[in-house]
């Protein structure tokens, strides 16, 4: 790669941002009259991509207008945690198939599930081109959602799995799956996998510090060497038995989601970007993410059960909606799949909650090798708010089987 692509402001020019326009718009005649190009957001939060907000202004038509767009770059300063498919998949995701997925016919007139793809392309570096939905009120959620919040997230998943598994069971639609898995846990583990094992492995370290739960650090220590064979099962749902197949959005944590918040303050909608890991597997796998990573822990722990009937019941319902004519799953073919997923949900326990405890100051450090990395992820494990969470989780996963 040339040296000037180092950086994206060389080469983010008037003329790249015209021939996007151009594409999105069928205006040839179209002329770029200005771009304003900032960073966005935090670097330190930006792991996997690079993210830029640019505000183009540009003569189409007779008209003066202007455009607000996001430009994500698939490149960062921790970049080793993404791999080679994780730009054709989010390409594929909102070109083949969130299109087709809000252009399905049903009676909801709002469904969005997507910011819209304007251009992408994969030189001088791959980078994908988006609306930006701060225009029409959405924006950031820096926290976990109590339970009204949740649900309205839980909502519009049930609708995007819906959605996807009315289109997956359709053989002229179905081919296009293939281009779409590409999920955490694969036979070829990615750095963020490996980072992630190495993480399961201070904790059970750490585990075995505390008073009284040394088994618990034995068992995760016996999980070990089986941990990426047991990701790869899980995302290769039906070899696990798993009933169902869907789209799965596949790293759904609040950070990959816009909310627009109405005049109480609380959530009225919520849309989803971040495809990079997405995959067709078991809806367990975004479930789970939901429960630990959108949730806060009153919710998750009081409220399980009945979000995930919710979730159901708006599952068979968009299907009914969008007519499929199929057979829906029933709502033990969902709580089977958590189960059968309980793997995931351990892993997820270990290797991520600790995390939404960390200084983001610190968190380029912490995908460090280094010792001073690893004291720090220590001291995240050892936390008492941690402790809180993770102590009675380890009976459940224990009376589960996930430990075995």
């Amino acid at each position: 790669m040339p040296a000037t692509n180092k950086d994206p402001t060389s080469w983010l020019t008037h003329q790249l941002f015209r021939k996007a326009l151009v594409q999105h718009t069928a205006d040839r005649a179209l002329e770029v009259e200005d771009v304003h190009l900032a960073l966005h957001g935090n670097a330190a939060q930006q792991y996997a991509s690079i993210i830029y907000r640019a505000t183009v202004s540009y003569r189409s038509r007779g008209k003066t207008e202007s455009i607000k767009l996001i430009v994500k770059l698939t490149a960062s300063k921790v970049n080793s945690i993404t791999d080679e498919l994780s730009y054709d998949t989010e390409l594929a995701v909102y070109r083949d198939w969130v299109p087709k997925m809000e252009a399905t016919p049903s009676d909801n007139d709002a469904q969005k599930f997507s910011p819209k793809l304007i251009y992408a392309a994969s030189e001088p570096q791959p980078y994908i081109i988006l609306e930006d939905l701060t225009s029409r009120q959405y924006g950031h959620k820096n926290n976990l959602l109590g339970t009204d919040d949740a649900k309205v997230v839980l909502i519009k998943l049930a609708q995007f799995h819906a959605t996807s598994y009315s289109l997956g069971n359709n053989a002229s639609i179905n081919n296009n799956r293939t281009a779409v898995s590409n999920g955490l846990f694969k036979q070829k583990p990615s750095e963020g996998v490996k980072f992630m094992l190495e993480n399961f492995s201070i904790f059970a370290d750490e585990l075995a510090k505390w008073d009284g739960y040394g088994k618990y650090a034995e068992r995760l220590r016996n999980i070990q060497p089986t941990f990426i064979e047991r990701g790869v099962r899980i995302y290769d749902g039906a070899k696990n038995g798993c009933a169902i197949s869907v789209l799965n959005h596949g790293d759904f944590h609040y950070n990959n989601m816009l909310f627009k918040i109405d005049n109480d303050h609380q959530v009225a909608d919520v849309i989803f970007y971040d495809y990079q890991l997405s995959c067709w597997t078991t809806p367990a796998v975004d479930l789970l993410y939901f429960l630990y990573l959108v949730c806060d822990r009153e919710t998750r722990e009081t409220k399980r059960a009945e979000l995930v009937q919710l979730y159901h019941q708006e599952f068979t319902d968009t299907l009914s909606r969008v007519g499929f004519m199929g057979t829906a799953p029933t709502l033990l073919d969902i709580n089977c799949d958590l189960l059968r997923a309980g793997f995931l949900e351990l892993a997820i326990a270990v290797c991520f909650i600790p995390f939404l405890f960390a200084d983001y100051n610190q968190a380029i450090n912490v995908y460090s090798n280094e010792e001073d990395a690893k004291a720090y992820r220590r001291k995240l494990y050892n936390q008492e708010e941690f402790k809180d969470i993770i102590r009675p989780l380890l009976i459940r996963f224990l009376h589960h089987g996930f430990l075995d």
